[in-house]
């Protein structure tokens, strides 16, 4: 029998290995994405946004701050999810379920509010972050994995917060996995990712290329509870807080309140449902001529009581020793206007012109882009360039 040649042997193995390889599919395996979670979870709305780079990503998106603990999933609404952070008597996950923003109101049972609580916005941080994931509209495309029934999402978690930012890390990490519209997501915190900013702090880097060579600026927040004025340092190639007066009741809450009261005093209705007055504050308006006009689910226009609201605002309650701080610090440094409270037209109006008559100058006073997401929105200069240096 002749003997095989060595270029016959290795040839029949090549045969061998493409019959081989043609019967046995291969498994591809995606590269792994990191995601830049930035999170806002405050009292009145949930600001979140998400992007594996500077391209890609959602807008700074908003909901609710709203959580409903319920019995099973619902299909086909928003922030609605099943997630495990323990195990049962026999070692199995203890699941629950939940239904987070606007929908809440929709399951027929009784639903938290994070301005029902103080604390409520810390207690309950897992389930609002979750809820803001469950809502992305590109949730599957930022997972990977070979099965479409299993996934894995890696995050790298920043929140803009008051809170300790240990306290929101030890509650979020407990989370194990989520599922939403049929598909499981474990969920993989990035250690090393877990960053905490200043509330408010995406305001500082859109006000750092406009004060040019300005050494110090300032923000100033009206959210839904607090009105803060920071000041930071513009000394370095990122704005630094070096200093923050938060002033709790200084926020739209209390505007509500002031404004809710004006009505009363008025012949408005005083049974405006709560929702309803916020609705009124964020379509509010100024007319060519100057005036504030707000109107009534009846269509008559409280632009009167809106702007007598405002005033007792302004003048009584705990945004009033903001401004005095601001009427002293402003005139010597620029400061950018966010948060939900400039958002509303009227109220942008009204602060600035008081604080030009106290001799603040007007240049001095710049309205951020989008003030009420704006502290989110900007933070993508930052998780753009986390997620380049990871990718490297």
């Amino acid at each position: 029998m002749p003997r095989k040649k060595q270029e016959d042997v290795l040839v029949f193995q090549d045969v061998q290995t493409e019959q081989s390889e043609a019967l046995t599919p291969q498994r591809i395996r995606e590269p792994k994405k990191i995601i830049q979670l930035v999170i806002d979870a405050g009292r009145s709305s949930i600001k979140y946004q998400a992007s594996t780079d500077r391209e890609t990503g959602t807008p700074a998106r908003k909901i609710d701050s709203l959580v409903c603990p319920v019995s099973s999933v619902p299909f086909g609404e928003q922030g609605a999810f099943s997630m495990s952070r323990s195990k049962d008597e026999s070692n199995k996950d203890f699941i629950e379920y939940w239904v987070v923003g606007s929908a809440a109101r929709l399951q027929g049972k009784e639903y938290v509010a994070m301005t029902d609580g103080y604390n409520h916005k810390v207690i309950y941080f897992p389930i609002l972050c979750l809820g803001a994931i469950a809502s992305l509209p590109n949730l599957y495309e930022l997972s990977v994995g070979t099965s479409p029934r299993r996934r894995t999402l890696h995050i790298n978690l920043s929140t803009l917060s008051l809170a300790d930012p240990t306290e929101l890390k030890k509650g979020i990490s407990a989370c194990k996995w989520i599922t939403v519209d049929g598909i499981r997501y474990r969920l993989t915190f990035v250690k090393s990712g877990f960053l905490h900013y200043p509330e408010g702090y995406g305001a500082s880097l859109w006000m750092q290329p406009k004060v040019a060579d300005d050494k110090e600026f300032l923000t100033f927040d009206i959210g839904y509870g607090t009105s803060t004025v920071s000041q930071y340092s513009n000394y370095g190639s990122l704005p630094k807080r070096v200093a923050a007066s938060p002033n709790g009741g200084g926020g739209v809450a209390t505007l509500v309140r002031k404004f809710s009261k004006a009505l009363r005093q008025g012949d408005s209705s005083d049974s405006i449902e709560r929702e309803h007055l916020r609705e009124m504050l964020e379509t509010a308006t100024i007319t060519p001529d100057g005036k504030v006009s707000a109107f009534a689910p009846d269509g008559k226009d409280v632009g009167e009581a809106l702007k007598a609201g405002i005033s007792a605002w302004i003048q009584d309650s705990a945004l009033t020793d903001a401004i005095a701080d601001l009427s002293i610090k402003a005139r010597r440094n620029k400061v950018g206007l966010c948060g939900g409270g400039f958002a509303i037209a009227p109220v942008h109006q009204m602060i600035r012109e008081r604080l030009t008559s106290a001799s603040v100058p007007d240049e001095n006073l710049m309205l951020t882009d989008n003030p009420e997401t704006i502290a989110l929105s900007q933070m993508k200069q930052i998780t753009g360039e986390a997620n380049a240096q990871q990718a490297a």
